[in-house]
């Protein structure tokens, strides 16, 4: 169970990135359950080694508390956040989000 922030009419959550046997953080994660897919920021990209010319990045995992995918692939785009947690990867993860609780679990649990 990961607690979620609910600000601006936003829900947020942090994410772990895992690239080349390194462990990134991303603070202020959208959940968009309307999203298709999930998104990193184009800065963000820029911390993770994003060069010109690349749109997207294949992670060794990409997790929220116990939600985790290997192998995820995200895409980049400009955001104001660090990114948007989009269907994809709540899908994947049958992610469960209490909003009474303000947590995202596994609904698999």
């Amino acid at each position: 169970m990961k607690p979620i922030r609910y600000e601006d009419h936003t829900l947020f959550t942090e994410a772990r990135l895992h690239l080349k046997d390194e462990i990134y953080m991303a603070d202020r994660m959208i959940i968009d359950t309307c999203a298709p897919h999930t998104k990193l920021s184009l800065k963000k990209g820029k911390e993770l080694g994003l060069t010109d010319g690349m749109t997207e990045m294949t992670f060794a995992s990409f997790s929220i508390g116990p939600l985790k995918v290997s192998e995820f692939t995200i895409q980049f785009e400009d955001l104001e956040s660090d990114g948007i947690v989009g269907l994809d990867f709540l899908k994947k993860t049958g992610a469960k989000i209490n909003l009474d609780a303000m947590t995202i679990s596994s609904s698999r649990t």
